[in-house]
């Protein structure tokens, strides 16, 4: 059993009615840990429920056990109801194709009335101030309250967000992005919801998410299952079953009208449509064979959930849906709706059930429900309850929470300090070298930074040295590692330069390269299996808001063009304009722009602006030579296809960014974007036929099947060269070198 470890949890709502959502999840989460040896705190409010008044105390103040939790409650401050219900209304309002990326749906004032009138609770904010340091950790859950919004803040350096996101209105608030952005962690409940707010919040919050998944008590077991359930006998109908809070948030109208319309089309099936649970009106018709059994007993659910021969889940606003899993550990089947990310992306993973978005799709995947033999849905089912007992099984969840809090594992044991040798100069060498130390770091290495003239190493000190291979001749000096750069399309090894690799091939140094170029240029010297090492690209440096003004401005209906990159003669960014003007001939709405990055050739930048004007595209192109992070992150995340004629060789770091931003690159077959991009877009090998390479970033922007398709391989490209795995392969390298020299 883990040591004991001070662990709080805060929440809205705890009362007596734990039957579903957030709160039933936050007392089985605080039981699991409690059971587990964690000391635990609920830290909660007087109202009862999400269906009271928010500022109403129903509860009393102060504190209780309730098994191994304890729970803090703190009143709720008093709030004006009709100003949160009217700016509420707004968001309720609001259509998917109304909102934008880093874009608030509200005015300032209506989102000050938003938060202020949520549920508050100062004297909860008052104790994280004085007493959050008491806990190790202290989790969020849900993301759109009060003590979510205002307590997350006081308590940044040890508070992890569990969202619970939907993809609503109200997640694209910017106070929702500011504590994803400020929390130490988030904590994911399934694959689908990490999808959603990565496109929320950007790639910055990726490094520090984790899918720890959600707990389904196993209950298909219960010793006493109604035989009956109200006037409905499970075992002796045949239906399909609708579980959880009947109303229009979660799309049950839809569902009802499906189910009307598969009963017109097939008038002699069997079949009906079981509703159960909590409900404002009733949606129940016998004349269409639609059963409304309201609100249900534990056992009177598993006897549903036994014998129906799927469960329908229409909603949109889920972030795992308890209920599908629960399906899943009866063994039965599920249809989910297609445009859901969290129970789609479970659907796919697990072969569990069935997809369905339009009406006419849920009508069909009705008439396959209908229509199967039992052998063939409790096949599908079982698929299901495989996924479900190795996602929600709550012993896997709550390993999963102590493997990403730490609650298990010791603390890292410090490493070997590593010297980094670096040529007094600026620019791709010194980049490079001060990501790669960034790296090791995160991997306990203690990195020591030097120059060739100054450094004095230790005896058996481990080192890396950085070299260019145009740069001045160089002599050899001690080293257990070296890093050749290559920045030129026709660069040779300097004088001397080729001598000085041959004397490092022979000791043994390890040869890592950071472009294609220098890697042949190592094998060439006699390095004995040179390696690829890449810059590292650290999304965490995206990890806030990006420019709220920029991005909301980018995000005007045209569709963005973007290159980042060097302004040099083989950048051709001349013949970039002429391409964007034969698109613009195919669509008009559209805009690019050009972020000079790494070498400037002031020459060539001033010409861009003259060669703009000449060709009227000022309203049409932006040009900018020193964007902030976060500009840039705004150029990045309202961008639909990054394009690229360099011919030149660099690291490919910007390759690497939009790779990071999905965004789609289209690029001259340099060797760099050989390497990186081939695999995961689309090259050019000719910058001639200018029109062909509009038609072709056109196609790109606007073909969502491609897109798709190159998004998947290009994160499977930036995962093959994430930065911690390189830090590791170089850090492993040199300690192995280091032990064997040491045995000899």
């Amino acid at each position: 059993m883990p040591q004991q470890t001070r662990l709080a949890i805060v929440t809205p709502w705890f009362g007596t009615n734990l039957r579903g959502g957030a709160e039933q999840q936050s007392w089985q989460l605080a039981e699991e840990l409690a059971l587990r040896g964690h000391r635990v705190d609920v830290l909660t409010t007087c109202c009862a429920s999400f269906n009271d008044d928010w500022g109403r105390n129903t509860l009393a103040a102060g504190i209780e056990r309730r098994g191994n939790v304890t729970v803090r409650r703190f009143k709720v401050d008093k709030r004006d109801r009709r100003a949160f219900n009217r700016v509420n209304a707004i968001l309720m309002a609001l259509r998917p194709s109304d909102l934008r990326r880093s874009v608030s749906p509200l005015g300032d004032d209506d989102a000050r009335a938003f938060y202020e009138n949520n549920i508050n609770s100062a004297a909860l904010y008052a104790y994280l101030s004085s007493d959050g340091d008491k806990y190790s950790h202290v989790l969020f859950l849900p993301y759109l309250y009060g003590p979510t919004l205002f307590g997350l803040p006081l308590v940044a350096d040890r508070a992890y967000l569990q969202p619970c996101l939907h993809d609503e209105s109200y997640a694209f608030l910017t106070r929702v992005a500011e504590v994803a952005h400020l929390a130490k962690g988030l904590l994911l409940n399934s694959n689908g919801e990490l999808e959603l707010a990565t496109r929320l919040f950007g790639p910055g919050i990726l490094k520090k998410s984790h899918i720890v998944g959600e707990g389904v008590s196993a209950f298909a077991d219960l010793p006493s299952r109604a035989a009956r359930v109200g006037g409905f006998t499970p075992q002796g109908e045949r239906y399909v079953l609708y579980l959880g809070r009947q109303d229009g948030a979660k799309n049950v109208p839809m569902i009802v009208q499906a189910f009307a319309a598969f009963r017109r089309r097939q008038p002699t099936s069997q079949l009906k449509l079981v509703l159960a649970g909590e409900r404002p009106v009733s949606y129940g018709d016998s004349t269409k064979a639609i059963v409304d059994l309201g609100p249900v007993s534990e056992p009177e659910k598993a006897a549903l959930l036994a014998h129906c021969r799927a469960l329908v889940q229409p909603s949109l606003n889920e972030s795992f849906s308890r209920v599908i899993y629960e399906a899943w550990t009866h063994g039965r089947p599920v249809i989910v709706h297609a445009d859901c990310l969290p129970t789609e992306s479970a659907v796919v993973a697990s072969g569990g059930g069935f997809l369905a978005s339009t009406s006419a799709s849920w009508e069909d995947a009705l008439v396959r429900i209908d229509v199967a033999g039992d052998a063939e849905l409790a096949e599908i089912g079982e698929r299901g309850r495989a996924y479900a007992r190795e996602v929600s099984s709550w012993p896997t969840v709550i390993e999963r929470y102590e493997r990403v809090l730490g609650l298990t594992d010791a603390p890292p044991e410090a490493r070997t300090s590593i010297w980094q040798i670096v040529p007094a100069e600026t620019g791709d060498v010194r980049r490079y070298a001060d990501a790669l130390a960034l790296s090791l770091r995160r991997l306990a290495v203690d990195v020591v930074d030097a120059t060739p003239e100054s450094a004095a190493l230790p005896a058996g000190a481990l080192a890396i040295r950085h070299e260019r291979i145009d740069g001045a001749p160089f002599t050899f000096g001690r080293a257990n590692s070296l890093i050749l750069h290559e920045f030129g399309a026709d660069v040779v090894v300097a004088n001397g330069r080729a001598k000085a690799l041959a004397e490092f091939a022979r000791t043994g140094t390890r040869g890592f390269a950071s472009t294609p170029r220098a890697l042949e240029e190592l094998t060439r010297a006699g390095f004995a299996e040179p390696e690829l090492l890449p810059i590292c690209v650290d999304p965490r440096i995206w990890d806030a808001l990006p420019d709220l003004p920029l991005a909301s401005a980018l995000q005007d209906g045209k569709h963005n063009l973007v290159y980042v990159g060097r302004v040099t003669e083989l950048a051709h960014l001349d013949q970039l304009l002429i391409a964007f003007l034969h698109y613009l001939t195919i669509e008009r709405e559209a805009r690019l722009t050009i972020i000079a990055s790494g070498t400037i050739d002031d020459t060539v930048y001033a010409r861009l602006f003259e060669e703009v004007q000449r060709l009227e595209l000022m309203d049409r192109v932006l040009i900018s030579r020193s964007l902030t992070l976060a500009q840039l992150q705004a150029v990045y995340r309202a961008a639909d296809v990054f394009v690229s004629l360099d011919e030149s060789e660099d690291l490919g770091e910007n390759f690497l960014q939009a790779m990071w931003f999905d965004i789609p690159i289209v690029a001259y077959k340099s060797a760099v974007a050989a390497w990186l991009v081939g695999p995961a877009g689309i090259l050019i090998n000719d910058t001639r036929d200018l029109l062909a390479i509009a038609a072709l970033a056109q196609t790109v922007v606007t073909d969502d099947a491609l897109r798709a398709q190159i998004i998947a391989a290009q994160r499977r490209v930036r995962a093959s060269l994430d930065e911690g795995r390189a830090a590791e392969r170089i850090a492993q390298t040199l300690e192995r070198g280091h032990a064997w020299a040491t045995s000899s």
